[in-house]
C-alpha cells in the first residue's frame, strides 16, 4: 500500500511526520510524495493561525481531488480544534487531531477495511437479472447470457464493484430463449456469464428446498430439439469435480471443451489474487474432466506479472501450465485498476518485466495449442462449419474443409497449417 504525508506548522509537526512515517515504513508500507498517486494521505495540520487553518482544508482537499477514492486523514492541531468540521471535508475518512498516532498504522489499516467493507457491500446490492435476448455470432452459434454479477472480489478484479452481485436468468427464460433459438435455425448455443458456476444460487428454492444449478441448466439445453451443440463460458475450477464431470459426460450435446481460469499456477500468487482454489485443485479438476471425457480440450487464462510475483513464482506458472497441457491459452499481463485491492498492493512489476514474462507464456501457450491440434490428425470430427470453408469441432478445434456455412461435416483430420487443422470429408460410412 502507498502512503503519502504532508506537513504544516512547526518543527513539532514535522518531527511528529517523520515519525509516523517510520511507523508505516516498518510495517511494510510504501512511502511516497504527496503529489502521486496513493491509496492514503496524511495531512498533519497546523492552526496558529486562520491562514493555517485555510492551508490545512485546502491540503485534504487538494488530496481528495487527486484520488477521490482514497482514504484522507486528518492529524495534527487543526484535526484536533476544528474536528468536527474537518471530518464534514470530502474524502476525509480518518481524524486523529493530536492523541493516537502511536496506533496510526492499526487505525488506518482498520479504516481502510471499513471503506473496503462499504464499498463491496454497496457491489452487494440486489439486483434484478436483465432479461436480455441471445445474440448471433454468426449463422450457426449464438450466445446467451445465463448468469450476470460476481461475489469472488478477485483483487486484481474490478468487475463486482462494476456488475453488482450475482443473479441468475430464470430456467423458464432460459427454455424460451433456447426453444427461440432453435426454431432459427442455430445449431450451437454457448451459454454465458460473468461467474457463471454460481448459477443458480440467487434463485428461490423450490417446496423441496431445491435450487437450480448449471448442471439444471445444461441438462434444460441439452434436451432441446435442434441444438446439437452445447457450450460453455468461463467456469470456476472447483466446481468442476467428479460429479459435474460424469454428468456432463452423459450430456452428447455438451462440446467436450472446458475454459477453466487459471490466472496462475503459484499456490502463493494465487492466495494474493484472492482465487478460491491452490494449483492442486485446479489439477484435480481437470483430472475429474479428463478421465470421464479424454478427448476434452481444457482452455485457460492465465496472468503474467501479478503484483509481487518473483521469478519463481513465475517458474511455477510456466512449469505448471506446461504439466496440464492446455489446447488454447490466452495470456494477459497484469493491468493496475484502480479500485481494485492488487492497487493498493506493494511491489508492482515494471511494464517492461510483465511484457517478458508474458511473451514466455505466450509461446508455451502457442506449443502446447500446435501439440493439441496434432494429436487430432488421424481421428475423425464433426465440425460445424462457419464462415471461409472452416469451423470448429466439439473441442473447439478450428478445421478447413470445404462445405457451406451452418452444414455438418464428418471429417477426418489429416494435418495441421499453423493453429488450424487440415480435415477430409468422409461419408458416412467411412
Amino acid at each position: 500500500m502507498r502512503i503519502a504525508f504532508t506537513t504544516l506548522g512547526c518543527k513539532v509537526n514535522h518531527y511528529e511526520t517523520q515519525a509516523m512515517r517510520e511507523l508505516f515504513a516498518q510495517a511494510g508500507w510504501e512511502i511516497v510524495g504527496f503529489s502521486e498517486p496513493a491509496e492514503v494521505y496524511v495531512v498533519n495540520t497546523c492552526t496558529v493561525t486562520q491562514v493555517s487553518d485555510k492551508k490545512s482544508r485546502q491540503l485534504l482537499s487538494q488530496a481528495h481531488r487527486r484520488a477521490p477514492g482514497a482514504l484522507i486523514v486528518a492529524v495534527g492541531c487543526y484535526a484536533e480544534t476544528a474536528a468536527g468540521a474537518v471530518d464534514g471535508l470530502p474524502g476525509v475518512g480518518l481524524v486523529l487531531g493530536t492523541d493516537g498516532r502511536r496506533e496510526i498504522v492499526r487505525r488506518v489499516t482498520d479504516a481502510l477495511a471499513g471503506k473496503r467493507q462499504e464499498r463491496e457491500a454497496g457491489a452487494r446490492k440486489s439486483r434484478a437479472f436483465e432479461e436480455l435476448s441471445a445474440i448471433a455470432d454468426s449463422r450457426t452459434r449464438a450466445t446467451l447470457k445465463i448468469q450476470d454479477g460476481c461475489d469472488n472480489f478477485c483483487a486484481y478484479c474490478i468487475i463486482p464493484y462494476a456488475r453488482g452481485p450475482i443473479r441468475s436468468r430464470s430456467m423458464e427464460s432460459m427454455e424460451r430463449e433456447l426453444l427461440r433459438l432453435a426454431a432459427q435455425g442455430f445449431s450451437e448455443v454457448v451459454l454465458t456469464g460473468i461467474h457463471l458456476a454460481s448459477y443458480g444460487r440467487d434463485i428461490p428454492p423450490d417446496a423441496a428446498g431445491r435450487r437450480p444449478d448449471l448442471l439444471d441448466a445444461l441438462r434444460l439445453a441439452n434436451g432441446i430439439p435442434g441444438l446439437s451443440r452445447i457450450r460453455l463460458g468461463s467456469l470456476e475450477p472447483k466446481f468442476c469435480d467428479e460429479r459435474f464431470a460424469a454428468a456432463v459426460a452423459g450430456m452428447p450435446g455438451v462440446c467436450r471443451q472446458f475454459h477453466l481460469s487459471l490466472q496462475s499456477g503459484s499456490d502463493t500468487v494465487l492466495r494474493r489474487m484472492n482465487r478460491r482454489y491452490t494449483a492442486e485443485e485446479y489439477r484435480q479438476a481437470v483430472a475429474a474432466l479428463r478421465d470421464a471425457m479424454p478427448d476434452c480440450a481444457i482452455t485457460t487464462d492465465v496472468i503474467a506479472g501479478f503484483v509481487g510475483e518473483t521469478e519463481a513464482e513465475h517458474a511455477e506458472t510456466l512449469a505448471f501450465v506446461r504439466q496440464i497441457g492446455f489446447a488454447r491459452m490466452h495470456v494477459f499481463p497484469y493491468s493496475r485498476r484502480k479500485g481494485t485491492r492488487a492497487d493498493g498492493m506493494a511491489g508492482h512489476l515494471t511494464r517492461a518485466v510483465k511484457e517478458a514474462r508474458a511473451q514466455e507464456l505466450i509461446r508455451a501457450g502457442e506449443a502446447m495449442e500446435r501439440s493439441f491440434i496434432d494429436r487430432q490428425i488421424g481421428t475423425v470430427q464433426e465440425v460445424l462449419l462457419e464462415d471461409g470453408g472452416a469451423g470448429y469441432t466439439g473441442n473447439y478445434v478450428r478445421v478447413r474443409c470445404p462445405g457451406q456455412e451452418g452444414e455438418t461435416k464428418r471429417v477426418r483430420i489429416t494435418g495441421r497449417e499453423d493453429m488450424t487443422a487440415i480435415g477430409e470429408e468422409i461419408d458416412k460410412h467411412g
